[in-house]
């Protein structure tokens, strides 16, 4: 792709074709040749306007310098490199908020998409007006310094137009450089006097600079980067930031529970359960992780974010609450299965805790968030007491816990309002939820992942009819299922089917599962199976896919 200099030397070409000269090669040739000609210095609108009387064929012509036709969309030319995606990656993780370009095309932009971003594109000043606040912006603002190819008026490239920015550009460009550290890369500070003079104004040095060229830097960026107290980095563009992109992402994973120490503590937790006295450091653990959860901050985070942003806001504070609740999530599943109905004091009375939660303005979504942690230790305990038959311990979970229904101002069992679909708001929770516990589960819970698997479906499916029996609606399942167009079932309930096969003997029931009546509980199977059915139904019919099978599969496969 052209530099923005050699975009401008090869419309001066075309100009002067059209003439019949042929312009010798070097790089200023071009520009001295218009300047002799026409006594004037080069601008992209009359460069364009000599070729093209038309709005839509300035575009045309300016397309072709950015814009891939099939053959360069198959070698990857004119799309975005490993520097814009290192980019959308530490913008999609909440790092970087503000990019300042001099380039004319939409890389960056179509990375930040790539990445599932929405951002804030500024092409001109009059973009400036009712800005969002940088301060308040999630998905990136992507400010094009020199203006965009498909706005060829906003764009600027001669020592001219680049003397001096408009005071409404330099007002945002004097808020950037003193409120946020600085990653300059791609940049020799040797013809943009406006934007060199913008960077020495600024009189603070409240964060970090680093300066990336795989070349020693100019006087002028020298000057600049010492004002600034900053690094030279010596590495290109793609180089440096994906390198800090896989830095960053190193550090937040370690900021994680080291899944080597997940591993130490489950052993730790196991060992204390075999033995013959009470296992105080287990319980200290699991009470101490429990109170952690319920002071987190993100339990009473403001959930009132701009609508643009909430996508990835949403993202980060689940991904957030993954990571935090992991330790009690595996020390309640390893207490679950092992344990006794005094070891399930350590952590029972938490699900109701955790799903007890102050509701406030703003978007529904980042509210229901607040109770991760009470899915999450739901299923890992449930999960586990399943894998262990103690089905007193699952019809307890099941009923026990209690939690109140904001929308409908009711309460009912926690169980109910604690499904995936409910409370992480994702087309895909119930499969996340079951992607997080399978590696806390295998190998160090159950033997395998077939184990784990049937652990999900026998809760899941439990769970599922407690919501259906309190009235609330079934989302997306994770539940294998088998059958044909109209007939499908999940393998969860012909299991159940057979348990109850005895009657209402059976430990569930007798434990109270819904009530311990058979009939309710068979009931509600129905209803549940036949709403599943036509959920496969619907999926298959929207995307045109002709399922019939007697072996089982995933009913989100479909979607």
């Amino acid at each position: 792709m052209l530099s923005a200099w050699g975009v401008q030397g090869d419309l001066i070409r075309q100009i002067a074709s059209i003439e019949g000269v042929d312009i010798p090669d070097g790089n200023d040739a071009p520009y001295d040749w218009y300047v002799e000609r026409f006594k004037h210095e080069p601008a992209y609108d009359t460069l364009l306007a000599g070729l093209s009387g038309t709005t839509g064929g300035r575009q045309v012509l300016l397309r072709s310098y950015f814009e891939p036709d099939e053959t360069e969309r198959e070698q990857g030319l004119k799309q975005p490199a490993d520097a814009h995606r290192a980019l959308a990656r530490l913008v999609a993780d909440g790092y970087i908020r503000v990019i300042i370009t001099l380039n004319f095309d939409h890389l960056i932009e179509d990375a930040l998409r790539e990445a599932g971003l929405r951002p804030t594109i500024i092409r001109r000043p009059s973009d400036l007006a009712g800005m969002i606040p940088l301060h308040a912006q999630r998905q990136g603002v992507v400010i094009h310094l020199h203006g965009d190819y498909l706005d060829p008026d906003s764009m600027r490239n001669t020592p001219e137009e680049l003397e001096e920015y408009e005071q409404e550009v330099d007002k945002l460009l004097d808020q950037v450089f003193d409120e946020y550290g600085l990653i300059i890369a791609g940049w020799s500070a040797k013809y943009d006097p406006a934007l060199v003079n913008a960077l020495k104004r600024c009189p603070t040095r409240r964060f970090d600079t680093y300066w990336a060229d795989p070349y020693p830097l100019s006087t002028a960026a020298t000057e600049l980067l010492e004002q600034r107290q900053g690094t030279y980095v010596s590495a290109d563009a793609d180089r440096f930031l994906t390198r800090t992109a896989h830095a960053v992402t190193a550090l937040a994973e370690r900021n994680r529970t080291n899944p080597q120490n997940i591993a130490t503590a489950i052993a730790t937790a196991k060992r204390e359960l075999r033995s013959d006295g009470p296992a105080i450091n287990l319980h200290d653990t699991l009470r101490r992780e429990a109170a952690r959860l319920a002071d987190y901050p993100l339990r009473t985070a403001t959930a009132d974010v701009p609508q643009p942003d909430l996508e990835a806001e949403h993202e980060r504070r689940l991904t957030e609450w993954e990571a935090e609740a992991e330790t009690l999530a595996a020390l309640a599943a390893v207490t679950a299965y092992w344990g006794t109905d005094t070891t399930d004091r350590y952590w029972f009375a938490d699900v109701q805790r955790l799903a007890t939660v102050t509701w406030g303005t703003g978007q529904s979504a980042l509210n229901d968030l607040r109770r991760v942690p009470a899915t999450l230790l739901l299923h890992s305990a449930g999960l586990a007491a399943v894998a262990a038959e103690r089905w007193p311990l699952v019809a307890r979970l099941l009923t026990g816990p209690r939690a109140q229904d904001i929308m409908r101002g009711v309460d009912m069992p926690a169980a109910a309002l604690l499904g995936p679909e409910t409370v992480l708001g994702l087309r895909t929770s119930a499969a996340r939820v079951h992607g997080y516990l399978k590696p806390i589960f295998t190998g160090h819970v159950v033997a395998n992942e077939s184990a784990f698997t049937e652990a999900w479906e026998r809760f899941e499916y439990l769970r599922l009819l407690v919501q259906e029996d309190a009235g609330n609606y079934i989302g997306t399942p994770h539940l294998l299922v088998s059958g044909m167009r109209g007939e499908y079932r999940p393998l969860a309930s012909q299991w159940l089917e057979r348990e109850l096969a005895s009657g209402d003997q059976h430990p569930l029931l007798h434990a109270g599962f819904l009530g311990g009546d058979l009939d309710r509980v068979t009931t509600t199977q129905k209803t549940v199976d036949s709403q599943i059915s036509a959920w496969v139904d619907q999926n298959d019919s929207t995307t045109s896919r002709v399922i019939s099978r007697s072996g089982p599969f995933y009913p989100d496969e479909l979607s």
